[in-house]
C-alpha cells in the first residue's frame, strides 16, 4: 500500500508558498504561525529534504519545492472541480452556453426555472462554440457546428439561417431598396474571416459590395448590439434575432435567409445521462426547442 505525504500538510504547504511567509498563510489559514511550522517540518520530515530556505526577509521554494508546487496546486484543483461536480450532482445543472445564444436561450431559462423551482440552472456563457466535459465542469452544453461531435447525447435545436439587420433609424436617410444599396453603410462582422457576410453577398449576387471593409467583432452578440444601437448593418442569425425583430429594436431589410448548414445543438455526456436533472431538462428544452 502507497503511503501518501500527509494532505493537510501539501495543502497549507501550498499557501505558505503562495505568501512566501509562515505569518501571512497562518493569517490566511486561521492558524498559528506554530502550527503552520509544524506542517511545513513534518511535510519536509516525509519527504527528506527542505522545501523552502529561510530568509530574514522572507521564504523562497528550494529547487525540490519549485518540483513538488505545480502538481501540489493541480491536484488540489482537480479535487476542487469534481467536488463540485459531486455536490451540484442532485440540485444544480451546469450549462455552458454561447453567448451569442442567451438572446434565444434566456426566456426559455425564465420558464424553465419557473415550472421546476427545485432545479437550479447554473449558466456560464462563453465566446466558445464548443465543449469539451473530459476537462469542464458542465453537465451540458448548447454548441455550433455542422455536427454534435462524438460520445454525447444531442437535441438538435435550430439552422442557422444569416439575414441583414439593422435598427430601424438606420434606414432613414439610407434606405435598402436592394442588397447593392449595401455600399453606402458600415458593414459589421460576427468574424475576422469576414465569411457570413461573404456567404450572404454571394447568395444575392450583390458581388459590388467590399466585404473586407467594416470593423469584426469576436461574436455575433456584439456585432448585433453594435447595430441595435446604429452602428452599421450586421450579418445575423435569424432564430437569435427574431425576437429584436419582432419588438422593433432590430429590422430585416431584406427577405432572404441564407442556411449555412451549421447548426445549434443541446448536447450532454454518457457521464450524465442517468441523472434525472439531464432527463428533466433536455426533455423539456426538446419540446420547447421551437417555441
Amino acid at each position: 500500500m502507497r503511503r501518501l505525504p500527509p494532505l493537510n500538510a501539501l495543502q497549507i504547504f501550498e499557501t505558505v508558498a503562495r505568501h512566501r511567509s509562515f505569518t501571512r498563510a497562518a493569517e490566511h489559514l486561521c492558524l498559528t504561525q506554530g502550527a503552520v511550522s509544524r506542517q511545513i517540518l513534518a511535510l519536509e520530515d516525509y519527504y527528506q529534504f527542505p522545501l523552502f530556505k529561510r530568509h530574514a526577509k522572507g521564504l523562497t521554494l528550494t529547487a525540490e519545492g519549485e518540483l513538488l508546487l505545480p502538481a501540489v496546486k493541480e491536484s488540489f484543483a482537480r479535487i476542487e472541480e469534481i467536488s463540485l461536480r459531486l455536490t451540484r450532482q442532485r440540485t444544480d445543472l451546469a450549462l455552458k452556453v454561447p453567448t451569442c445564444v442567451m438572446r434565444w436561450m434566456l426566456p426559455k431559462i425564465m420558464r424553465f426555472q419557473a415550472e421546476y423551482p427545485d432545479l437550479q440552472l447554473q449558466i456560464t456563457t462563453s465566446s466558445q462554440h464548443d465543449v469539451d466535459f473530459q476537462v469542464e465542469p458542465f453537465d451540458a452544453a448548447i454548441i455550433y457546428g455542422s455536427s454534435p461531435g462524438v460520445d454525447v447525447h444531442a437535441i438538435p435545436l435550430f439552422d442557422e439561417r444569416l439575414t441583414p439587420v439593422c435598427a430601424p433609424e438606420l434606414l432613414r436617410d439610407k434606405p435598402l431598396a436592394s442588397a447593392a444599396d449595401l455600399v453606402q453603410h458600415t458593414l459589421l462582422h460576427p468574424t475576422r474571416d469576414h465569411r457570413d457576410w461573404k456567404l450572404w453577398l454571394d447568395h444575392v449576387g450583390a458581388h459590388d459590395v467590399n466585404v473586407s471593409l467594416g470593423p469584426s467583432f469576436e461574436t455575433l452578440d456584439m456585432a448585433t448590439n453594435a447595430a441595435m444601437q446604429g452602428f452599421g448593418v450586421a450579418i445575423s442569425d435569424w432564430t437569435l434575432v427574431g425576437e429584436d425583430v419582432a419588438a422593433q429594436r432590430l429590422v430585416m431589410p431584406f427577405d432572404t435567409l441564407v442556411e449555412t448548414g451549421l447548426r445549434y445543438y443541446f448536447v450532454y455526456p454518457d457521464s450524465v445521462a442517468h441523472q434525472q436533472k439531464v432527463a428533466l431538462f433536455s426533455e423539456w428544452i426538446s419540446k420547447h426547442r421551437d417555441d
